[in-house]
């Protein structure tokens, strides 16, 4: 056991945000005393982790395993919410997709919270430290010494039979590509290549990248709470099991649902669900665990007119036997797409009774749906060469759920309510979206030309751009998932200040996604690893380092 006393910082989960923020106060304060405590076990020996099929990891041994309360928009369904237990968190597990959004992101950010250092030019340092860009084409917006190895499908030399068609594709069907076939680099309507954080194609796990040699790990272990005493200030954290170990600073760093868990076990959080469980309310700060939201995504399977002709995997084609296509995923381009600003108006006054024409998503300019063409065929079919997929993920969703304690024990499951597909802006984005993609895939277009249809699940017609909206609807409820993108729940400007530090108590702060104040258009890694970039330099500038 590690002592119980004479720590400087105390970081609550050895996720990827835990893992950034030890290391790099333990860079700028070298006397520092950090333990970092993990829920789960130190993978970073097992190299089975690091190949490019080990997100079959999902729903395995380093996966919390959470699902959702039944969710009303789906017909009752309960969704899967795989989330990292280990030290590196999600990114022992996750899909290594490198996508931070647009600047339009970023600003919304800024101005919801009256801070520019959240921004898109505030976090833009912190993206490029985190970076070992691929080439040097783009310096203004990636980083060349930063600690993640950034790929590309053509810097691997994965040249997929239908790149060139799917790029042809899109140009002819209206979206365009990207200047530098860039989806980073600020701007993101349009289409650009696939990045991914991998090193030769292997994954690239938090503690390999951001070493933790010199702060203290314990493993296997979970917090319960954080010790706050009368004057409402951090002094350290309680076990599980009970064992106290004192700081003089606390990090939350667990994830959008396990850090509202933690705040909320430690009587800070809405007083009536403490109320509810009996936990003294120290702080009542009642949108913890709110604002909490998560992309939808949705795949679909599309059948090949002649699979000899060796487009997809599980074909014949010797291409694909060669070793660069197991660097990764095989998909070539990113394309993000809009939808018309009437219907969206429409939409948001059916949701909120009026338009206000300084509606955050009519303010600017968003890409809306993000829209991958995969080189094989998802469940449920197997890889057979006959299909190739779509995957579908809406990038500004407005549904809000919660996250919620289930009782005051720490070792139960937090109750996930994300409230997926309550209202109208999301129903009128799928509906556009998959009619859109539809005609992409089966219409007159260089992909139209080579693909027969879809091929739906057996209880439904395959996709046409006339059907219902009660047609679209019924797919969504039906095959929406989870793209593993919670965030929000102890949101900056609501729970935390600009410097994360929770609203009402001194020492204590919060860095992770659950910070996140609006839905990033992206997938979360590349900003959470940003976040946590600048949270370590606003700590230590605020110990006088």
């Amino acid at each position: 056991m590690v002592s119980t006393d004479g720590w400087d910082y105390v970081v609550v989960g050895g996720g990827l945000a835990g893992c950034v923020v030890a290391s790099r106060l333990k860079q700028y304060q070298s006397s520092a005393r950090i333990l970092v405590i993990e829920a789960g076990p130190d993978v970073s020996k097992n190299k089975d982790i690091l190949r490019f099929n080990s997100l079959n990891f999902i729903g395995g041994k380093f996966d919390w395993g959470y699902k959702t309360v039944p969710q009303k928009g789906y017909d009752g369904r309960q969704i899967d919410i795989p989330s990292g237990r280990a030290v590196g968190g999600g990114s022992v597990i996750n899909g290594c997709g490198w996508i931070r959004g647009s600047k339009a992101d970023y600003d919304s950010w800024g101005e919801i919270v009256n801070d520019e250092r959240w921004s898109y030019n505030g976090q833009l340092p912190y993206f490029k430290k985190t970076e070992k860009w691929y080439n040097d084409e783009n310096a203004e917006h990636h980083g060349q010494d930063g600690k993640m190895r950034i790929e590309s499908p053509i810097s691997t030399n994965r040249i997929y039979p239908l790149a060139d068609i799917t790029e042809q594709a899109w140009e002819e069907f209206g979206v365009h590509k990207l200047p530098g076939n860039d989806i980073n680099a600020g701007a993101n309507i349009g289409f650009g290549e696939l990045n991914e954080n991998r090193s030769k194609g292997a994954r690239q796990i938090a503690p390999l990248s951001y070493s933790l040699d010199d702060v203290t790990v314990l493993t296997d272990t979970l917090v319960g709470s954080v010790l706050v005493d009368k004057n409402n200030s951090a002094t350290g954290i309680r076990l599980a099991e009970g064992t106290e170990i004192h700081s003089k600073e606390v990090i939350i760093a667990a994830g959008a649902y396990r850090s509202p868990q933690i705040l909320m076990l430690s009587g800070l959080g809405p007083k009536e669900t403490l109320a509810k469980h009996g936990i003294e309310t120290k702080v009542d700060i009642p949108e913890v665990g709110k604002n909490f939201n998560d992309h939808i995504m949705m795949q679909l399977n599309w059948k090949l007119k002649d699979p000899s002709k060796g487009y997809a995997l599980g074909s014949s084609n010797p291409l694909f036997a060669q070793p660069q296509f197991a660097m990764g995923t095989p998909l070539s381009h990113v394309a993000c797409t809009e939808v018309p600003r009437d219907g969206l108006e429409a939409a948001i006054a059916k949701d909120e009774g009026k338009v206000d024409p300084d509606h955050y998503l009519l303010r600017r300019d968003w890409a809306v749906m993000e829209n991958l063409v995969m080189y094989l065929a998802v469940p449920p079919l197997g890889i057979e060469g006959t299909h190739v997929s779509t995957v579908l993920m809406a990038m500004k969703p407005t549904s809000r759920g919660t996250v919620a304690i289930a009782s005051s024990n720490p070792t139960d499951d937090p109750l996930i309510d994300p409230n997926y597909f309550a209202t109208e802006v999301d129903k009128y984005t799928w509906r556009y979206s998959l009619r859109r993609i539809t005609a992409f895939m089966t219409g007159n277009t260089p992909l139209g030309r080579v693909i027969e249809g879809e091929t739906p699940f057996p209880e439904f017609a395959p996709l046409s751009v006339n059907a219902s909206d009660d047609c679209l609807d019924n797919r969504v409820k039906a095959q929406g998932m989870s793209t593993f993108h919670g965030c929000g729940t102890c949101s900056m400007g609501t729970v935390l200040d600009t410097d994360l530090r929770v609203k009402g108590v001194q020492n204590l702060r919060v860095v992770d996604a659950s910070v996140f104040p609006i839905s990033i258009g992206a997938h979360i890694q590349a900003a959470v690893y940003a976040v946590a970039e600048q949270a370590a330099e606003i700590i230590a500038q605020g110990k006088g380092a």
